[in-house]
């Protein structure tokens, strides 16, 4: 069984290229309504080189007799909003409507990420706006330039971790009430299972919406691209329940074995694995241990191998591990009271 693409391939878009500008146009053309005069401006600042040395944006000018699209930024908008390109495309690339609760969670994150407070345009033009996006964001694809993507959202650091140890942490990378947010979800998936039933719930992405938003995180599909290449695959989601005592993962293990992967393992990544620390991953809360470099070992653990010489990954709640799918690694039991 394939999945359906809402939109073939061949009919993607680059975010803010040509080819958006004429989708852009056809959307445009269609709008019906007559509006108080009223200008809505894009400008977005540092776009990959092969688009634009300079900036890229739009302007969207409501008039009595309808709609019209500048392919420009006007800085005499009477809403004008500038961002960081990748920032914009971040945001620009998931559909909001028919979901207020989803898309208000993104827009909050969006600001806590960014550091950036978007614009509030005004009722009587936000419906025009958001169906507009919606209609461009299932043709719109990431920028291809993944170096560009690196610098622009700062991940240099984390890249150098991938090739010098074989993880990272992405400190706040999500705020306090996501993180509230998807604990009560993960309550709820784990809610009224008997005693010494698995600490694994699965297949979130049929569990709900916050989940999409959670693997739609720029960062890691960032670094992800950055690791296995462009348009990689999503096979697993699950959360992970841990009580005072319970140890999930003993020893040491490399997730190729879960996947069958020969060995000697590739010299290329070909999995990754994204931690969300909803809790705080300290020492008493039982974290992944992690043996630094491993991969380059491209064999799965051998046996008796014990966690001597691993690093502790202890994170705050807020925080995201990553690593390469090659690299072993464990667990510790949790010893103080309660669950994480």
């Amino acid at each position: 069984m394939t999945t359906e693409l809402a939109v073939p391939l061949g009919d993607r878009v680059e975010f803010l290229s040509p080819g958006y500008f004429a989708a852009m146009q056809e959307v445009v053309a269609k709008a019906n309504g007559s509006y108080s005069p009223f200008s809505y401006s894009l400008n977005c600042e540092n776009p990959p080189g092969h688009l634009s040395s300079t900036s890229l944006g739009y302007t969207l000018r409501f008039t009595p007799e309808g709609v019209a699209l500048d392919e420009t930024s006007d800085p005499g908008a009477d809403l004008l909003e500038s961002i960081d390109y990748n920032a914009a495309l971040w945001l620009h690339s998931i559909v909001t409507r028919g979901n207020i609760e989803s898309a208000g969670r993104r827009r909050s994150e969006y600001e806590s990420l960014f550091g950036v407070q978007l614009a509030d345009v005004p009722e009587g033009y936000r419906p025009f706006l958001t169906d507009m996006i919606d209609a461009l964001a299932i043709r719109t694809i990431h920028n291809p330039d993944i170096d560009h993507r690196i610098r622009s959202f700062g991940l240099d650091k984390h890249i150098a971790d991938f090739n010098d140890t074989g993880y990272t942490v992405f400190e706040n990378a999500f705020s306090d009430d996501f993180a509230d947010q998807l604990r009560e979800e993960a309550a709820r998936n784990h809610a009224g299972r008997e005693d010494g039933a698995s600490f694994r719930a699965t297949m979130l992405l049929q569990r709900g919406c916050i989940w999409e938003e959670a693997a739609l995180h720029p960062w890691v599909l960032t670094t992800a691209d950055y690791l296995l290449g462009r348009g990689c695959l999503m096979y697993q989601s699950d959360t992970i329940v841990k009580k005072t005592g319970q140890e999930t993962h003993p020893g040491l293990h490399s997730d190729y074995g879960a996947s069958r992967i020969a060995e000697p393992f590739p010299d290329f990544c070909i999995l990754s694995v994204a931690v969300w620390a909803i809790d705080d991953f300290k020492a008493e809360n039982g974290p992944t241990v992690i043996m630094p470099g491993s991969f380059r070992e491209r064999r799965q653990v051998p046996a008796g191998t014990t966690q001597e010489g691993t690093t502790s990954i202890e994170m705050s709640q807020g925080s995201i591990a990553m690593w390469h799918g090659a690299t072993w690694h464990g667990s510790t039991p949790r010893t103080a009271p309660g669950t994480r």
